[in-house]
């Protein structure tokens, strides 16, 4: 015959404030490690390059950080989506710079769905511009 301890109600409340303190301190210690990438929504408009297949982000055009030997005159503005359904690739100068991500870390996005920290602004509005 073996015995086995029934838990309280109080020792049920002590588990659960235990296993919280002890998720939160992980979170704490890893959370901002942890990141989430959300990549280039199909609506963003890029400028694409009929010629050599290639697409770039309005900011690196706009902005001129784009080398002198790229002739932006023809480079025509359309979603992503598109561009990628015409073989377009991303140029690989933008995409090393993160112009077709984003990132956010866990911490952030958990305090964001629990309402205690506003949402990150995106770097592509809803109808396909860009902040910048």
């Amino acid at each position: 015959m073996t015995y086995k301890k029934k838990r309280t109600p109080m020792e049920f409340v002590y588990i659960t404030i235990a296993l919280l303190v002890g998720i939160i301190f992980v979170l704490s210690l890893v959370g901002d490690d942890i990141r989430i990438t959300y990549q280039i929504p199909d609506n963003a408009v890029v400028y694409c390059d009929g010629n050599s297949k290639i697409y770039y982000a309005p900011p690196y055009i706009d902005n001129n950080r784009y080398p002198s030997t790229l002739d932006v005159s023809g480079l025509k503005a359309q979603p992503v989506g598109t561009a990628r359904s015409q073989g377009c690739i991303p140029d690989p100068v933008c995409t090393e710079q993160n112009y077709f991500r984003e990132q956010d870390t866990l911490n952030h996005v958990i305090l964001w769905k629990l309402g205690l920290a506003g949402i990150k602004p995106s770097r592509w509005n809803a109808d396909g511009s860009w902040n910048f």
